[in-house]
């Protein structure tokens, strides 16, 4: 009995080992319900464009979230059969019959394609599966047949590029209040144009963009790097709510309306970039404390020819910040401040004791005439000057520190002494 059962065992956890690895694969409702292309380049006017954008919407009816990568196909008119062309990457759809825009340029960063007509087709498969969910092809869409396509090297040639520069993240957190989005446009050949430029944008989640800021006329001249334009994007312009945003640049001509390049989301630098509005990239500063030390005064007369100013800063968040102050001064017959000095760059950490700078006023840095001055002191962030600002002050009118200081020069100083 015993034996026999020894016998059977091998054999039922064979079948129990089967059974587990057996899983039915569920066949969901996939279809392409719209085809259309967009983003055709033809500088030349010829009809033939050297890239365009294939589109197509992809709907799933079941209210699940499917990973797909579809293919696209191409073959000459006159040829029989079809031929990979390139995927379209892997992408996340959304169930329920919502709307899933997917593209693959054809030409541009994919395969140029020879002068002559095209027929194209579509065969989406989920990433994990070998079965044809949906397609799309001659058969069911003219919008795929007799397209005309010839090599960039038959047509004149725009090319864009972008990078990013003065990107300001207060709080530390990766999603920038503002940063500055540089546009350099070539030319494949050593020729002067007149162009004009659009810039959209969008949430990375939306399918629509918006326009941003238009670039009037300007001149560039083959590859020259100095022929760039420059947009700043957030906060001080246009300012972005939190999330994750793509861009879009459009290139024509002067005097034209058909477009001669463009750059978008298929470019890393354009794609998912993290933006976010000032009151969420915030914190605030103060000056807690402010004090006179060191006072030189040979005469006694109160009036001293040098000492030193100061001052404690503090930020409301247990971070480290890098700041600088400027000084500023007015004279008892002035209505104006005029600035005195500016400080390098230093460090400060929340609320800490050590968030103390000095400054020396007279001496051996400009004297002061014999008079009763007014102080200012400003802290700013290190930025570019044309988007400085002050992230907090303290004068003569909130601080009596600061109002009615005696100074005088040093040779007044010494030519008053008894």
């Amino acid at each position: 009995m015993y034996k026999k059962l020894i016998f059977l065992l091998p054999a039922f956890l064979i079948a129990i080992s089967f059974a587990c690895n057996t899983v039915e694969e569920i066949n969901y409702t996939y279809s392409i319900t719209r085809v259309w292309w967009s983003d055709s380049i033809d500088t030349n006017l010829d009809r033939y464009v050297q890239s365009k954008r294939l589109n197509f919407n992809l709907h799933l009816k079941e209210g699940v979230v499917r990973t797909v990568n579809a293919r696209i196909y191409y073959k000459p008119r006159e040829a029989s059969s079809f031929t990979f062309y390139a995927f379209s990457g892997e992408q996340s759809i959304k169930g329920s019959d919502v709307d899933n825009i997917l593209f693959v340029p054809i030409g541009n960063t994919n395969k140029e394609l020879p002068r002559g007509i095209y027929d194209f087709k579509i065969e989406v498969y989920e990433t994990s599966g070998t079965r044809l969910e949906t397609g799309s092809g001659s058969s069911d869409s003219t919008i795929l047949t007799n397209q005309p396509f010839e090599e960039s090297a038959n047509d004149k040639n725009y090319s864009i590029h972008t990078w990013w520069s003065n990107e300001y993240d207060r709080n530390g957190n990766s999603y920038w209040q503002n940063a500055q989005l540089n546009i350099n446009v070539d030319l494949d050949a050593e020729l002067q144009k007149s162009v004009f430029a659009k810039l959209y944008y969008k949430l990375a989640s939306d399918t629509v963009y918006q326009l941003y800021n238009e670039f009037n006329d300007f001149t560039i001249f083959g590859q020259d790097i100095k022929d760039t334009v420059s947009c700043l994007i957030g906060s001080a312009n246009k300012e972005l709510k939190f999330g994750e945003y793509d861009f879009r640049i459009e290139l024509f001509e002067s005097g034209s309306n058909i477009l001669v390049a463009y750059a978008d989301e298929a470019m890393p630098e354009l794609n998912n970039v993290k933006f976010e509005q000032s009151d969420l990239d915030s914190y605030l500063y103060i000056i807690s404390n402010v004090w006179w030390t060191d006072l030189l005064d040979l005469d006694n007369d109160g009036f001293t020819q040098n000492r030193k100013l100061n001052f404690k800063v503090d930020v409301d968040k247990d971070e480290q910040r890098t700041i600088y102050a400027m000084i500023y001064y007015r004279h008892p017959d002035s209505t104006d401040y005029t600035r005195y000095d500016s400080t390098s760059n230093f460090n400060i950490f929340g609320s800490s004791g050590s968030n103390n700078y000095m400054v020396e006023i007279g001496g051996l840095k400009t004297q002061l005439d014999s008079a009763k001055y007014d102080f200012l002191i400003s802290i700013y962030e290190p930025r570019p000057d044309s988007l400085k600002i002050v992230e907090t002050s303290i004068s003569a009118y909130s601080d009596s520190t600061l109002a009615i200081q005696k100074f005088e020069k040093t040779e007044q100083d010494i030519k008053g002494q008894k």
